[in-house]
C-alpha cells in the first residue's frame, strides 16, 4: 500500500508543476474615435406670395390700400434640420422685409401713409421640441432671430412664411417686392 501511496503522491506533483515554464506578457492601447460637429438643414422652397390682397382695394375710406385683416400665407412646409451638438438656429433677411427698390421714390409723395417695404414673419418649428420655438419678424427691428437648442437635435420641422398685416403698418406701393430670407444652422 505504502508504494500506491507513495505513486499517487509523486504523480500530484508531477503534473501540477508543468514541465516547461512559460512568461506571459502583455500590452494596453487606447482605442479612440472622434465625431465632428455637423449641423444640417434641408433646402427651403422659394416663396411666391403672389398678388398682395389690399383691404378695400375698391372701396374709398380710411382703410383703403392697406393689407389685407389677418394673414397671407405664402409657405408652410416640411424642413428636416438635424445638429449633432448644442447649436444656434438663426433666421435672417436680407432687406430686413419685402423691399420695392424700383418704387421707392413713390413713398417720397406721401411717407406718412405709402411705404416701399412689406414685412413679414418666419416660424420654424419643431413638432418633438427638440429645439425652441423660432419666430422671426422683419418688423422687429434688426435683421436676424436665433434660437439655441439645449443639445443635439434631429427633426422634420415645420417652416411657415406668412405676412401680418399689424406689421406693416402703412400702404405699400405699387411694384414688386423682393427679399431674400436664411435658415441657418450652426456654433453658438
Amino acid at each position: 500500500m505504502k508504494k500506491i501511496a507513495f505513486l499517487a503522491a509523486g504523480v500530484a506533483v508531477v503534473s501540477a508543476t508543468p514541465a516547461f515554464a512559460q512568461a506571459t506578457d502583455s500590452t494596453t492601447f487606447d482605442v479612440t474615435a472622434t465625431v465632428v460637429d455637423t449641423c444640417l438643414i434641408e433646402e427651403a422652397s422659394d416663396v411666391p406670395f403672389g398678388n398682395i390682397e389690399l383691404e378695400n382695394s375698391d372701396v374709398p375710406g380710411e382703410d383703403s390700400l392697406t393689407l389685407n385683416d389677418g394673414s397671407q400665407q405664402g409657405n408652410t412646409e416640411p424642413l428636416w434640420v438635424s445638429c449633432n451638438y448644442a447649436a444656434k438656429i438663426t433666421a435672417s433677411s436680407t432687406n430686413d422685409g419685402l423691399l420695392n427698390t424700383a418704387n421707392a421714390s413713390l413713398v417720397d409723395n406721401d411717407p406718412d401713409d405709402f411705404t416701399n417695404k412689406i414685412n413679414y414673419r418666419i416660424e420654424l418649428t419643431s413638432p418633438a421640441g427638440n429645439f425652441p420655438f423660432l419666430r422671426h419678424r422683419t418688423n422687429a427691428g434688426g435683421n436676424s432671430t436665433s434660437v439655441t437648442a439645449a443639445g443635439a437635435f434631429h427633426d422634420e420641422a415645420s417652416m411657415r412664411v406668412y405676412i401680418d398685416a399689424d406689421d406693416t403698418g402703412k400702404r405699400p406701393v405699387a411694384g414688386s417686392y423682393t427679399d431674400t430670407a436664411t435658415l441657418e444652422v450652426g456654433p453658438v
